[in-house]
């Protein structure tokens, strides 16, 4: 006769119109209820903490993957990307293109998906594809936590790691069945602490549902469950955490995190340039120097750091007729206009100047002017050349001045970075405006409605580490 294997629930599978009664690998302890298989009797056997063996040969490993993804309180204290679903299946609506043309229909917001998929696999040394379904790694960059001796540029900032969340998406219904979840990586300074998970945990949590390009997945979300920390040395290449799912001798790897390589870590020097043109003086943000060196930068391992503060009085020297005629005709001038004066005049005039030039290749120091000065809605502005290339200084203005994205957005552009929307000047991937949570972004969607990440745009993405980690005002021996 054909058995039926049928889930029952806890660690229990009935296989009914057989011989036999059988129990999953885990056993359930004091329930007076074991079966037993002496290779001559098949039947229920009454005992207390009686080990039962494994029965039935059909319990095979059931499928699923698991992701790293950062948890919901995210603020930019350590570089994480992965992606973004949405990025490359149509399941925004887009009100508008790029141009202000309506569009109004769901729409993958990266222009060219298969250049994005193609960004997350650069650097997998060991690409997988489990169950014939292609996976795409998240990326997490990190500090070594390190003795001078051991690396010189190491930072206590993730000293005591890092805590991300788990996905696990359903391709079989998961049940309790023994199953493990296993982290493995083979690098000695790259820990990551639980080395397992059962999967009885996993089921403990609250499963959910999710539609992907029209299709259903079932997942469960393990909140900040894994700590992953380099410590004791520097990961000399990209590196790979490897997860396994196991039960009995089976095993599959199912997931995979990358940990960026952070053997090299450029620093930033930053001049902070009060420009003081009559009136009210200009604040800036008070945390900006922490914005700088902890919720950005950071995320490419880059030590960026203040290392001038200082003033520029023109009212002080408003006897000079060069700088007589720009008090009187800023209000004028353009923000483009404002900023280059500006730079013009800190170069004739200004304490730290800069042999051939603030924005020229001699320069490895970027410069952050700003200014009670108002230039209609503009926030501020980052100096950019004729030919494409972005300059080592900006200005913010006096709205700007309070708003933390316009601090780090307009120095991302120092460091060579485009608008995520940007199409001129061949940038590498383009997205519809307004629709991510990336500094490089706008807080507001061409067609008038606002970003929804507006208040918490805090990332910069992988590829855009590798941009900004190439830039010319770098310093790398220190």
């Amino acid at each position: 006769m054909m058995s039926k294997e049928t889930y029952v629930g806890g660690d229990i599978i009935e296989t009914t119109g057989g011989n036999n009664l059988s129990y999953a690998k885990d056993v359930i302890e004091n329930i007076g209820l074991q079966v037993i298989q002496d290779g001559k009797t098949n039947g229920v056997f009454y005992g207390i903490n009686k080990d039962a063996p494994i029965i039935s040969t059909n319990i095979n490993l059931k499928k699923f993957l698991v992701h790293f993804r950062r948890p919901k309180n995210y603020d930019g204290k350590y570089g994480f990307d992965w992606l973004r679903e949405e990025y490359i299946y149509p399941m925004v609506t887009v009100t508008n293109d790029n141009n202000g043309n309506p569009i109004n229909a769901p729409t993958a917001l990266c222009k060219n998906t298969t250049a994005l998929k193609q960004e997350y696999l650069n650097g997998v040394v060991n690409n997988i594809k489990p169950y014939t379904i292609n996976y795409y790694p998240a990326w997490l960059a990190i500090f070594p936590h390190t003795t001078t001796s051991q690396f010189p540029h190491g930072s206590d900032m993730h000293e005591n790691g890092v805590n991300l969340d788990l996905q696990i998406d359903e391709i079989d219904q998961i049940i309790s069945d023994g199953t493990e979840i296993l982290f493995e990586s083979q690098n000695q300074y790259l820990k990551i602490s639980p080395k397992k998970i059962a999967i009885s945990d996993v089921i403990s949590s609250n499963r959910k549902s999710r539609n992907v390009n029209g299709r259903n997945i079932n997942y469960y979300k393990l909140e900040r469950k894994v700590n992953i920390k380099c410590t004791g040395g520097v990961l000399n290449k990209h590196e790979e955490i490897k997860v396994f799912a196991k039960l009995d001798q089976e095993k599959v790897e199912v997931g995979k995190l990358m940990v960026y390589k952070n053997n090299v870590i450029p620093k930033a020097e930053i001049v902070v340039v009060n420009v003081l043109t009559g009136g009210n003086k200009a604040q800036l943000k008070d945390d900006y120097q922490y914005l700088f060196k902890r919720q950005s930068f950071n995320q490419a391992l880059i030590r960026a750091e203040v290392k001038v503060d200082t003033e520029f009085d023109l009212n002080k020297l408003n006897t000079n007729p060069d700088i007589n005629n720009f008090l009187i005709s800023v209000n004028g001038y353009s923000a483009k206009k404002k900023l280059s004066e500006i730079i013009r005049l800190y170069e004739l005039y200004g304490k730290y100047t800069v042999p051939g030039g603030i924005n020229s290749n001699n320069t490895h120091r970027t410069y952050l002017f700003f200014t009670s000065l108002s230039s209609g809605g503009t926030r501020g502005i980052c100096s950019l050349n004729q030919n494409n290339v972005w300059g080592n200084s900006y200005l913010v203005f006096n709205i700007g001045l309070q708003n933390p994205r316009t601090i780090i957005h307009e120095c991302g552009h120092s460091f060579s970075l485009p608008h995520t929307f940007e199409q001129a000047g061949n940038p590498r991937h383009v997205f519809y405006q307004g629709y991510t949570d990336a500094y490089m972004d706008y807080d507001w969607r061409q067609g008038g409605s606002p970003n929804p990440y507006s208040s918490k745009m805090y990332s910069i993405f992988k590829w855009q580490w590798e941009i900004m980690r190439n830039d010319r005002s770098l310093i790398f021996n220190y």
